[in-house]
């Protein structure tokens, strides 16, 4: 009976490779990590000699791997539509009136698994991983089979050379050559060779020739992993003057462009031909160095680095030592593990370019000063800033290690900073910026920033924060979606100028501040992606200010990078417990809430921040407990949510609906009328006023008819049905009928009360409510309103909360936006 070769493999000799063939691709998603676990598995396989062993191992492995990624994903669509089924049954319990014994038990079985299938979705989406194609990881095999074939054939031919010339005069070489004994195997090999510092090419009509009054030397191949990479070249000419040069590609392979990119830095003439040009390439490129190339800063997922303008933090040699930072050359080279990197913003090429790089040049390694570590920093913040503090602290922190948060939930909120002119908000804003080396400017929504441009901000920085200004709840709807595709981590998306339709997106790889003097409830869907602070106009203690003048003169001046260094090497420790500890700080959180109305967006916001305090509480020194950062999350959270709850579209709805009665645009039984504690509504009738009402506000986000009456009827507490009701003129009309108890408006009571006995009318106006479900509140009716003091408005709860019981020194917070000028 014949063998079957790839089962014999299987069971006898593929343990090892399988298993570390899924140890390489486990938990691969991104490009960059495809494409180096592609490398890792070629190189292995490229190593087994036997053909059919190879290729029986390329089959196995690529079936494989392709194998769970199909079963994993068919899991994660197995457990959506589970959990989709159990929410329909939700929704349609809920509906109903009156619940039985039987209905309630199931609800109560349809939530516990729609909670305990969510989790088990997030694991599933957490360990997806992505089809390996056998003729991509065959593909790759064959490149690496060859390069090793490459490397033999040369010591091969250079073995054979060594046997057959042993000087210069052997070679056809002038009698005064200098070169080594390699320079006169590259000359055999390639046809050109230096002499006299220039090139030479051999084989001419009348001998060999001069072709340049220079010579190069290819420092760097950078794989930009687009099409147009690039070398950096030292060229020199026979004068003594040298300089270095970035040679796209392009440039390198056509003569013309070659010298025209030569004559633009100096006194370099290239004489040769096209075939010359090719020789020197072939010549220059067997030693070239192959780099990486580092376009975007902050963490770099296949180096396994932190990079900065001048130099990269590893994440492996840094585990027990926080100065292990490895600066660039001049040329903005940093050689890790074997592999040389790039960092354009570095290199002394663009060291005069103002206009290069502006960003990336301040995103820079600062070494520590005066021994001042997180614990210190989060000190003074706190001091300064009082409980805001520790959202800000939790957010700076999360944002260092974003990615694992956006691969293992998706999502991360924005840090929303808002208040008026002078209140803090922007001197908070800065001192977490500041923990990224010199001081970024932020980018004003309110100038000429346009999507396009504060969008690829986000994909300059991994990891990172950028900082987006002067928010206002009127700009143009699509900042906004962008605003809320930030928490998603969805980039912007553009069609490239190519015949196969392609698209290009730019990537979010970065948190959001996002601050101004408005609050971003216009869109509800916007406000509960941010975890809100709110500034308010008031006086620092003798505390707060010693505390900011030694925060912002003695420290953030000169940056702090070096703490978000520190941190940095704990990524091993939050990527190997997030997950589960973000899900089980979710459950405690919703338990303590216990409050349906909360929407789970705005709980896991701030479980995600609770997470990351939980997990480094051994490692850091915070200020403030996990009980009290969870307490105040929690209380700010709920704030959040009540405003929300006053802010959302249906009611803002009814908020205009209430005005327009006021006004006398909506009246009693014509638009509506009121009967036995329901609101009946000729929706047909109101709707077009309060378009109308909207854009007379210059608010353009108003709902259109049939997203109202969708809205309508899916509030639970509100929608009682759709009804026939008689009006006085009438009519006989469809209306919308609704528990007016419920609706938070008051459409009983009016201005003016027409001379009757103001007795008299409030006791009519007491049977009203009466009857419609809601108590009166105090009401004095007089004629003309009567003269009262304004006294002095008492002290809110959160103002009470921040301010010590201390002496309050009489200096506003907005003259401290300036310390030099402030005279601190």
């Amino acid at each position: 009976m014949p063998i079957d070769t790839v089962q014999l493999f299987t069971t006898m000799h593929c343990d090892a490779v399988q298993w570390k063939a899924q140890r390489i691709w486990q938990n691969v998603s991104e490009p960059d990590e495809q494409t180096a676990a592609i490398e890792a598995l070629a190189t292995m396989l490229s190593a087994i000699t036997n053909e059919i062993k190879r290729s029986a191992y390329i089959k196995q492995i690529a079936e494989g791997i392709s194998d769970k990624a199909a079963t994993i994903k068919a899991e994660i669509e197995t457990c959506k539509k589970k959990i989709a089924d159990n929410n329909k049954q939700i929704t349609k319990l809920a509906a109903k009136k009156n619940l039985t014994d039987a209905d309630t038990f199931y609800l109560t079985a349809c939530k516990a698994d729609v909670e305990s299938l969510t989790e088990t979705l997030t694991q599933l989406q957490a360990s997806s991983t992505t089809a390996l194609p056998e003729k991509t990881l065959k593909k790759a095999v064959d490149e690496a089979i060859k390069k090793l074939e490459a490397e033999k054939a040369k010591a091969k031919e250079k073995a054979m050379l060594a046997n057959k010339v042993s000087n210069a005069e052997d070679a056809g070489l002038p009698s005064d050559f200098k070169g080594s004994k390699d320079d006169i195997f590259n000359a055999l090999k390639y046809g050109i060779y230096v002499h006299d510092d220039v090139y030479y090419s051999r084989g001419g009509k009348n001998g060999d020739y001069p072709i340049s009054n220079f010579t190069m030397k290819i420092l760097y191949h950078v794989d930009t992993s687009e099409d147009n990479s690039f070398r950096l070249i030292t060229v020199k000419n026979v004068y003594g003057f040298e300089v270095v040069i970035n040679l796209n590609t392009d440039d390198f392979v056509a003569l013309g462009s070659f010298k025209k990119v030569l004559a633009r830095k100096g006194d370099f003439i290239f004489k040769g031909s096209d075939s010359d040009l090719t020789r020197l390439q072939e010549y220059l490129q067997k030693d070239e160095l192959k780099t990486v190339y580092v376009n975007t800063l902050g963490y770099h997922t296949r180096g396994k680095f932190w990079a900065w303008c001048n130099g990269i933090m590893p994440l492996e040699s840094n585990e027990e030592n926080i100065t292990a930072f490895m600066p660039t050359d001049e040329h903005g080279i940093v050689n890790y593990q074997g592999k040389n990197y790039f960092i354009p913003a570095g290199s002394k090429m663009f060291a005069e370019k103002d206009d290069k790089f502006v960003n990336e040049k301040k995103f820079k390694y600062i070494q520590a000063r005066d021994h001042f570590y997180f614990n210190e920093w989060a000190k003074l913040l706190k001091d300064t800033y009082g409980n805001k503090s520790i959202i800000a602290i939790l957010f700076y922190i999360g944002s260092l290690f974003r990615d694992i948060t956006m691969k293992q939930i998706q999502r991360y909120p924005l840090l929303n900073l808002f208040g008026p002119p002078g209140a803090g908000k922007g001197q908070m804003a800065e001192s977490i910026m500041a923990m990224f080396g010199e001081k970024q400017d932020q980018i004003m929504l309110g100038g000429a920033s346009t999507i396009v441009g504060f969008m690829r901000k986000f994909a300059q920085f991994k990891n990172a924060i950028v900082w987006l200004d002067e928010y206002k709840n009127n700009l143009p709807v699509k900042f906004i979606e962008s605003f809320k595709n930030i928490y998603d981590g969805k980039g912007y998306e553009r069609g490239k100028m190519t015949n196969d339709f392609a698209t290009e997106s730019t990537p979010i790889s970065s948190s959001c501040i996002l601050s101004g003097q408005d609050m971003p409830t216009q869109e509800p869907a916007l406000f509960m992606r941010c975890i809100m602070v709110g500034f308010a106009e008031g006086k620092f203690t003798e505390k707060q200010r010693s505390s900011f003048i030694k925060l912002k003169n003695d420290y953030e001046s000169y940056g702090l990078s070096y703490i978000t260094a520190d941190i940095f090497k704990h990524r091993k420790l939050i990527q190997n417990s997030f997950q589960d500890t973000v899900n089980s700080i979710f459950k405690e959180v919703v338990r303590e809430v216990n409050n349906s109305d909360v929407d789970d967006r705005m709980m896991m916001n701030i479980s995600i921040l609770l997470t990351y305090q939980k997990l480094l509480n051994d490692v850091l020194q915070f200020p403030f407990t996990y009980s009290e950062a969870k307490a105040f999350l929690i209380k700010n959270m709920l704030e959040q949510h009540h405003i929300l709850a006053g802010n959302n579209d249906v009611s803002k709805f009814w908020g205009v609906v209430e005005s327009l009665y006021y006004q006398g645009i909506i009246k009693e039984d014509t638009d509506f009328k009121l009967a036995d504690g329901y609101l009946y509504l000729r929706l047909m009738n109101v709707h077009p006023l309060y378009v109308k009402e909207l854009k007379s506000r210059g608010d353009v986000n108003y709902l259109s008819k049939s997203t109202m009456e969708h809205y309508l009827k899916q509030d639970a507490k509100t929608y009682l049905g759709y009804e026939r009701k008689r009006f006085e003129d009438g009519s006989n009309n469809w209306c919308y009928k609704m528990k007016y108890a419920n609706l938070g408006i008051d459409m009983i009571r009016v201005k003016e009360y027409g001379g009757e006995n103001p007795v008299e009318y409030e006791k009519r106006l007491q049977r009203r409510y009466e009857e419609m479900g809601v108590p009166m509140e105090p009401y004095k009716i007089r004629d003309k309103p009567e003269k009262t003091t304004n006294p002095k408005p008492e002290m809110t709860t959160e103002q009470k909360m921040e301010v010590p019981a201390e002496e309050v020194l009489e200096i506003p917070f907005e003259e401290l936006d300036n310390v030099t000028d402030a005279g601190f």
